[in-house]
């Protein structure tokens, strides 16, 4: 998971919510905290240069799910941490093949 939105409710309290509309239960349905944690392993990746709320969703999140890796990556936020996908070197390259191992 990169770079995600796992808490809605922050949202309704936002600008944004004027065009999204959610309401309390809206936000809770579809927040991926609110929802049963996955039980494979995952790896959670964001930017340190992130929005402060967006860096306490992933940590949030992370503590949540069971088998989770925390991977905070420095220097990136969310228009730039998918270089790190890109590079065949970067970390979260390196993050998909330890996932992909069997």
């Amino acid at each position: 998971l990169i770079s995600g939105l796992y808490d809605l409710e922050p949202i309704r309290h936002s600008y944004i919510n004027d065009k999204l509309r959610l309401d309390a239960m809206e936000a809770e349905r579809n927040s991926p905290i609110s929802m049963p944690a996955y039980s494979e392993p995952v790896t959670i990746a964001y930017g340190a240069n992130e929005l402060p709320e967006l860096c306490r969703q992933s940590e949030a999140y992370a503590k949540k799910v069971k088998q989770a890796k925390l991977l905070r990556l420095p220097g990136h936020d969310h228009f730039t941490i998918l270089e790190e996908l890109a590079s065949p070197d970067g970390a979260l390259t390196r993050a998909v093949r330890e996932l992909a191992k069997p």
